[in-house]
C-alpha cells in the first residue's frame, strides 16, 4: 500500500485521516488546524522525499484563487508548530532554498482497520469481556445483517443526514454584525451542500431564527432536520471569534464542538475548519469545489447585506440590496455570486412589484450572462440565467439547459428542482413538473415558497382540491409570506370558490401592496359572482395607476376575459405580447385565459411565444 492510497499514513507517532482531513497526535488527541494547512500537508505527505515546488502547492491548495506565497508560508509555519519543531529542526519538513519543500518524516501507509485499540496486556478480565463483547456484537450484526438481506434493503448509518445551519448570533446582543453572522451560516451551507449524502436547508429557511434567544432545538424540530449547527461570531480588534456546535436535534447530543480566534481577514479559513469539522463528526466527506466565490472580504461583506434586503421581496429593500451587489462588484468585479445576486433581484422587481420588464430585463439577463461567464459550474448563476429565458425570453429550450443544469450541479438544493418544476409546468409537461416539485418538498419540506409553487402548479394542471390544500399548507408555514395567500387566491378562483378567493387576495395585496395581481384575482372572482360593476371598478383604477406607473398589460387582459370583453381582452393580450410582459409566461396552461382559448388569434398568441 502507497501513501496516494492509503486510508492513514503515519509517522513519527503523528496519524494524518487522509479522507477526513484529521491529524491525531502521538497522544490521540486531534490537532486543529485550518483546512488548507491541512491540505498543504497531505500534499507533502504525498510526496514524501521528494521536493515539492511552492508552484505546485500554490496550484494544488488554492485550486481556483490566486493567492501571494506569504498564504502558503504561514500553512508551512502553522504546520512545523504542531509538530513542536524548533528553529533549525527538520524532523518533518525541510525547506529547500528557492525551490519548495520537502516532507522527510518516514511515512507508513495503514488501513482504517488497523486503528483497532491494543487490549491491556495486564488485565486478563478486560481482555475477556471485552472479547465477549466483540462476539456478542459480531453477532448482532450478523443477525441484522441477515435480516436485512432476507428484506433487500440496506441499512442507512445511524448519522445525521438532513441538518440545518442557523445564522450565527452576536456575543453580546445589540452589538452584532448582522451580514457577517448571516454570512457565516450562508457560507456553511454552500460549502456543506456540496456533499451529496448530506441535506441542508438553505438560507432562505433558516435565515428566520436569527434571535439571539433563539432556541436551536426547536429550529431544528421546524426545520425538520436531524441535526443543527449553532455558533456566535464577534468581531473586534481586527480579529474574527467564532464559536461553533453541532447538535443532535431528537436529543440535543453535542457532536461536535470548537473555538476559533483568526485574524478577519482569515474568515473564510474560519468556515471552512468549522465546514470540515461537521462534515467529520457526520462522517461525510465534501466533494471537492470552490465555495468562496470571492477572497476580498470587504465584497463577502456587501453581498451578505444585498441577500439580506433582496430577501425582503419590498421594492425599497430589494433596490438596496441591488446597491449592496453592485458595491460588492466594485470591490472584486469577479464575484459571479454578486451578479447573479442582481439577476435575481432585478427579476423579483417585475415578479413581485410590478416593476417594468423593459427596464430590468436586459440587466438581469445581463448580470446572469456574466455570472455564467465567471462561474459556468454555479448553480446560482445557471439558475439565474435560465429564469430570466423562461420569463424574460420565453426561450424555452435555453431556460431547460441552465434550469436542468442547476440541478445537476447541485442535486440536493431545493430551489433548483423547484424552479425546473416551474418551468415543465409551464410547458404543460407534467410528469417532470411533479417529479422535481416532490423532490424539491422532500429536501425542504418546511419551505413555504416550495409549498405555494406546488400549489400553483397543481391549480395549473387543474387538480383544484388538491392545489388549496396545499396552498393552505404553504400559509401554514408561514403566515406573513404574501405568494402563499396569492397563491392561494389564484387556486380559489380557479376552484370556483370566489368568496374565499376575495379573502385571500385581500391578504395578500395587505402584505404586498406594490403588486396588482391580487387586484386582478379580486376582479376576477368579482366577475364570475356576477358582480361586474364592483370588477369594473377595479378595471378602471388599475387603469388610472396606470398613466402614472407599470400594470401589466396582462392584468386587464384577464379581467376583460372574465368581463366576456373578447376584443378588449386580445387588444391588451397583443399589447402584453409586444412588450414581453412576464406574466405571460403561464399562457399556455393557465386556466384563466380558458374564455379564449377557441379563438384563433389566442393560438397566433401562443405561436408568438414559441408555445
Amino acid at each position: 500500500m502507497s501513501a496516494a492510497t492509503a486510508e492513514i499514513c503515519q509517522f513519527h507517532g503523528y496519524r494524518l485521516d487522509m479522507v477526513r482531513r484529521q491529524l491525531v497526535d502521538p497522544d490521540g488527541a486531534p490537532v486543529q488546524l485550518m483546512p488548507k494547512a491541512i491540505e498543504t500537508l497531505v500534499h507533502l505527505v504525498l510526496n514524501a522525499g521528494q521536493t515539492v515546488t511552492k508552484d505546485q502547492l500554490l496550484r494544488t491548495v488554492w485550486p481556483d484563487t490566486v493567492v501571494e506565497e506569504n498564504n502558503l508560508t504561514q500553512n508551512i509555519s502553522a504546520l512545523r508548530r504542531a509538530f513542536g519543531e524548533k528553529l533549525g529542526e527538520h524532523r518533518f519538513i525541510v525547506t529547500i532554498p528557492g525551490r519548495g519543500y520537502r516532507f522527510v518524516a518516514p511515512v507508513t501507509p495503514v488501513s482504517r482497520a488497523a486503528e483497532i485499540e491494543p487490549i491491556p496486556a495486564d488485565s486478563q478480565r478486560r481482555r475477556w469481556a471485552a472479547i465477549g463483547t466483540i462476539a456478542i456484537v459480531v453477532a448482532v450484526v450478523a443477525v441484522a445483517a441477515w435480516r436485512l438481506m432476507s428484506d433487500g434493503e440496506v441499512q442507512v448509518p445511524p448519522f445525521p443526514q438532513t441538518i440545518a445551519i442557523l445564522p450565527f448570533k452576536p456575543v453580546v446582543e445589540g452589538e452584532g454584525n448582522e451580514a457577517v453572522e448571516l454570512g457565516m451560516a450562508d457560507s456553511l451551507i454552500m460549502e456543506l451542500s456540496r456533499s451529496p449524502h448530506l441535506i441542508v436547508r438553505p438560507f432562505n429557511t433558516t435565515r428566520r431564527f436569527a434571535a439571539v434567544d433563539q432556541d436551536p432545538l426547536e429550529a431544528g424540530r421546524q426545520l425538520a432536520v436531524e441535526a443543527v449547527v449553532d455558533g456566535t461570531v464577534q468581531i473586534a480588534d481586527d480579529r474574527v471569534r467564532a464559536s461553533a456546535r453541532l447538535l443532535r436535534t431528537a436529543d440535543g447530543r453535542q457532536l461536535w464542538a470548537g473555538k476559533f480566534d483568526e485574524q478577519f481577514s482569515n474568515i473564510f479559513e474560519v468556515q471552512d475548519a468549522i465546514a470540515q469539522r461537521v462534515a467529520g463528526a457526520l462522517q461525510i466527506r465534501l466533494n471537492p469545489g470552490a465555495p468562496h466565490q470571492t477572497g476580498n472580504v470587504r465584497a463577502y461583506e456587501l453581498y451578505m447585506l444585498g441577500r439580506l434586503h433582496q430577501a425582503r421581496l419590498v421594492m425599497p429593500e430589494v433596490r438596496r440590496g441591488i446597491e449592496y451587489f453592485e458595491q460588492a462588484i466594485a470591490e472584486d468585479d469577479s464575484y459571479a455570486l454578486a451578479y447573479a445576486g442582481i439577476a435575481d433581484a432585478m427579476r423579483s422587481l417585475v415578479l413581485s412589484n410590478d416593476a417594468p420588464p423593459a427596464e430590468m430585463a436586459p440587466r438581469a439577463k445581463e448580470a446572469a450572462s456574466r455570472a455564467i461567464e465567471l462561474a459556468p459550474d454555479l448553480a446560482e448563476a445557471n439558475s439565474a440565467r435560465g429564469l430570466d429565458a423562461m420569463w424574460f425570453d420565453w426561450d424555452w429550450p435555453s431556460a431547460e439547459k441552465y434550469l436542468a443544469r442547476a440541478v445537476v450541479l447541485a442535486p440536493n438544493n431545493a430551489e433548483a428542482h423547484i424552479y425546473l418544476a416551474h418551468l415543465y409546468s409551464n410547458l404543460g409537461r407534467k410528469p417532470e413538473a411533479l417529479k422535481h416539485a416532490r423532490r424539491a418538498s422532500e429536501l425542504n419540506p418546511v419551505s413555504p415558497l416550495i409549498a405555494a409553487l406546488e400549489c400553483l402548479f397543481l391549480t395549473l394542471q387543474r387538480e383544484h382540491e388538491a392545489a388549496v390544500r396545499r396552498c393552505k399548507e404553504a400559509v401554514t408555514l408561514d403566515p406573513n409570506f404574501w405568494l402563499s395567500h396569492h397563491l392561494l387566491a389564484n387556486s380559489l378562483v380557479d376552484a370556483e370558490q370566489y368568496q374565499t378567493a376575495l379573502l385571500a387576495s385581500a391578504e395578500a395585496k395587505r402584505l404586498s401592496p406594490l403588486q396588482t395581481l391580487s387586484d386582478t384575482f379580486r376582479a376576477i372572482a368579482l366577475a364570475r359572482l356576477g358582480r361586474a360593476d364592483e370588477a369594473r371598478a377595479i378595471l378602471q383604477s388599475l387603469g388610472v395607476t396606470a398613466r402614472d406607473t407599470y400594470v401589466p398589460p396582462s392584468h386587464f387582459a384577464m379581467i376583460e376575459t372574465a368581463l366576456g370583453n373578447r376584443d378588449k381582452a386580445f387588444e391588451h393580450l397583443d399589447t402584453a405580447l409586444s412588450i414581453r410582459d412576464a406574466r405571460l409566461t403561464l399562457l399556455k396552461v393557465d386556466p384563466k385565459w380558458d374564455g379564449l382559448r377557441s379563438d384563433p388569434r389566442f393560438q397566433a398568441a401562443l405561436r408568438r411565444m414559441g408555445y
